[in-house]
């Protein structure tokens, strides 16, 4: 019985290395020449200048005392943990070119993050809050999940002439309601250095 499984699977090798030259043989043209195509050309925008962060544009502020400056990512401004009765917070200043994907894109992105749907263009404005603050006028929103109370943000979006800053704190419900005040005098304190 081994000699003629033995058999078979020698019959079977050569038939899948017969069918393999065959393909070979069969998918190859004559004609030896190369081909070219000729595409059009799309114009499109290049996404690295919207998020690559801006070097020339600083700000200043008026720090909230509480508020523990901390090193972050290179790509932020300034960081800063934000102390609370149940833990502590983190602040976020970050700036980019342009709009930074509008406003719409960075709001339904936050809200994913806290575990919420996106939300239409109008339901977002109907849930901004409009503020002025040194640095010009800023869209401000509070970002709350009513059935996880452990992630919320706070966030300011200035859009400024050819740029956009951010202003987000992380932060749980709890957190976000201790320090929203404290939140909203650092975002009116924000000035323009350069």
């Amino acid at each position: 019985n081994l000699g003629v499984m033995n058999g078979m699977f020698s019959i079977f090798n050569a038939s899948r290395h017969l069918l393999c030259l065959l393909f070979f043989l069969i998918s190859c043209e004559k004609d030896k020449h190369v081909r070219t195509y000729r595409l059009p050309k799309v114009d499109t925008k290049p996404i690295a200048e919207e998020v690559q962060p801006s070097v020339e544009f600083s700000v200043t502020w008026e720090k909230p005392e509480s508020w523990i400056q901390v090193d972050g990512h290179s790509m932020r401004l300034a960081s800063f943990d934000t102390p609370f009765s149940e833990g502590t917070g983190d602040v976020s200043v970050t700036t980019f070119g342009g709009s930074s994907g509008g406003i719409t894109l960075n709001v339904n992105r936050w809200l994913g993050q806290i575990g919420l749907e996106s939300m239409s263009d109008s339901g977002i404005d109907a849930i901004s809050v409009k503020k002025s603050g040194f640095l010009g006028e800023f869209s401000y929103f509070k970002l709350l999940n009513d059935k996880d109370q452990t992630t919320a943000i706070l966030a300011s979006i200035f859009q400024l002439k050819d740029r956009t800053v951010f202003v987000k704190l992380s932060s749980s419900a709890t957190g976000v309601n201790e320090t929203e005040n404290d939140f909203l005098k650092f975002c009116n304190s924000l000035r323009q250095t350069s």
